[in-house]
């Protein structure tokens, strides 16, 4: 048991407690796990898989906007998460089991948050983390067709995903070309009028202006 296989699963339960901005964390430190057990193709090969199955997707959603809405889930998720967890490491204490199944937690706590959460983007983000601890506990127990199924999983899954954002969610280009367009739109059907050097219009008077009295003659023509 290494540090990164303890930090793995803490990692899994920052991503059900704040969603995927954890999800690279959690790739690098997994791709770390399986390469301090040795440099093997397989660890290899699944060490990949876990950075660009945690790292593409996130740069993917970067060219999108934000969702706005606000997840209503409560903050007892994450302590759900982590006590299931403290339960299958008990579970797992039998011989012949490994003491820290750090896979299994890391797929548990994706479970939690696909099922617990409403987000599109954070049941995204708990299916990649179970796809992160399917390929940790293929490669941590040697297991070929184990980190296959989890690879052809991942491209499902990141693709069926990223064709959901790309129908929901609007572009961040896209939002500030209509923006500009808008701006300009507004500048022409408004346009401003010429000023002096005053800062007054040029047909207006200025502030300081006071109206002469009429001329004393003009008063004596216009009497009989």
């Amino acid at each position: 048991m290494t540090l990164a296989t303890i930090l793995a699963p803490l990692l899994a339960l920052c991503i059900v407690a704040r969603g995927i901005g954890f999800l690279p964390a959690l790739g690098v430190t997994t791709a770390a796990a399986m390469l301090v057990e040795g440099l093997e193709p397989l660890q290899q090969v699944g060490a990949g898989l876990a950075v660009a199955f945690a790292v593409g997707p996130v740069w993917f959603l970067s060219f999108y906007q934000q969702d706005s809405a606000r997840e209503h889930g409560g903050p007892a998720i994450p302590f759900l998460a982590l006590g299931l967890m403290v339960v299958l490491m008990l579970a797992s204490t039998r011989p012949g089991l490994p003491s820290f199944p750090a896979g299994l937690c890391v797929l548990l706590a994706g479970l939690v948050a696909v099922t617990c959460r409403q987000s599109m983007v954070w049941q995204w983000a708990g299916l990649l983390t179970c796809v992160q601890g399917v390929l940790l506990a293929g490669v941590l127990q040697h297991q070929v067709m184990v980190v296959g199924a989890a690879t052809l999983a991942g491209v499902l899954i990141a693709l069926l995903g990223g064709l959901c954002v790309h129908r929901l969610r609007p572009r961040i280009a896209v939002v500030r070309a209509s923006g500009k367009q808008e701006a300009r739109k507004r500048a022409k059907g408004h346009p401003k009028e010429p000023t002096s050097k005053l800062g007054t219009a040029s047909g207006a008077p200025s502030p300081d202006y006071v109206p002469k009295p009429p001329r004393q003659f003009d008063q004596e023509a216009d009497e009989p």
